[in-house]
């Protein structure tokens, strides 16, 4: 443990509907960062506990988590938006580095499905800088060391932005009086002080609509730079955005280095035998697609010249039905100076 940091850093007060700022100290590389909902909300009054609207609550009373990093002048590594994310696509990626499970909050809250009520809450939103899946696990992590072993610097400034939600964020109709006083939002890392370099991994999700059945849809809003680590997709059913297995079919996509083309449910079963997703709980909706085999370095896919397409289905009416994509990718930083 001599070289390992663990710690709650910083604690503010849950503000509804609001964006929560965390600046973080540098230091060290981080392996996970955690947003934690910690403390209690009490619902009162109304008549209406309304509909479950994605993973509900409590973790909708976070929207996003943005993480921007600034680099330092005459820094080697890339900067701006590392991690831009919806609060599902973290908890869900979050099953491939726990076992295969999915953990919402830990308290087992899930605010009395929007009922009148006071309920404990201990909803934690991994952010996995390093992938246990790599073999080298710290490739990725998160380099906030001052300076590097050439003596340049990384980043002047790592920002962590939360976007609030509220009740009516977990439960569509909900018109329930919540005091969310008791409420706190916290952030929580993990660090490692080791010498050396690491790649820089952008984390970003974003939502495609379907207007209609199409056997090839695309997705203009890809990223085009860096290289992907892997692709995580959610088919969500409606404005309550069920997951489900009746949106997606197939996913074919070429590349320089990839020739990909498997149904949906061959996808689901190769997360199954490769352990991305425990059997014995339900993986309905998710679609887990690694292209590294846990050596980043080498069998990354370049994002620029990916040609990609989607069979899908529309269920539930013209773009009410979603793909939600959570992608992950890696622009390394510039070499480092000579010490000749």
């Amino acid at each position: 443990m001599a070289n390992l940091q663990a710690k709650n850093r910083l604690v503010k007060p849950f503000i509804p509907n609001s964006k929560i700022m965390f600046t973080l100290p540098l230091g060290g590389k981080i392996r996970r960062g955690m947003i934690a909902l910690v403390g209690n909300v009490n619902a009162t009054a109304g008549t209406t506990s309304g509909t479950m609207m994605g993973e509900g609550g409590p973790a909708n009373l976070i929207q996003r988590v943005i993480v921007t990093a600034t680099p330092a002048g005459g820094s080697r590594y890339p900067g701006g938006k590392i991690v831009d994310s919806d609060v599902r696509s973290l908890l869900r990626y979050a099953v491939t580095q726990r076992s295969g499970k999915f953990i919402g909050d830990l308290l087992g809250s899930t605010l009395s499905a929007g009922a009148v009520a006071n309920s404990s809450v201990y909803t934690a939103v991994p952010i996995y800088f390093a992938d246990a899946s790599q073999k080298n696990t710290l490739l990725t992590a998160l380099n906030t060391d001052q300076l590097t072993s050439d003596g340049t610097p990384t980043y002047a400034t790592v920002q962590v932005e939360v976007d609030t939600g509220s009740l009516a964020s977990c439960f569509t109709g909900n018109d329930r009086t919540p005091d969310y006083s008791g409420l706190t939002l916290q952030w929580a890392d993990e660090r490692v002080t080791v010498p050396g370099d690491t790649a820089v991994l952008y984390q970003e999700s974003h939502v495609v609509q379907i207007p209609a059945n199409n056997k090839r849809m695309l997705d203009e809003a890809m990223p085009q730079d860096g290289a992907f680590l892997s692709w995580q997709i959610l088919g969500e059913l409606s404005a309550q955005k069920t997951l489900s297995d009746a949106l997606l079919n197939r996913v074919v996509c070429a590349g320089q280095t990839l020739d990909f083309d498997k149904y949906a449910m061959d996808i689901r079963e190769s997360d199954l035998a490769d352990e991305w997703y425990d059997p014995s709980t339900t993986a309905t909706g998710m679609y887990f697609i690694d292209f590294t085999d846990g050596a980043a370095q080498a069998n990354t896919v370049p994002a620029a010249g990916l040609q990609t397409y989607f069979d899908v289905n529309n269920v539930s009416g013209a773009n009410l039905d979603d793909l939600n994509f959570f992608t992950r990718r890696l622009v390394p930083a510039l070499p480092a100076k000579s010490t000749k």
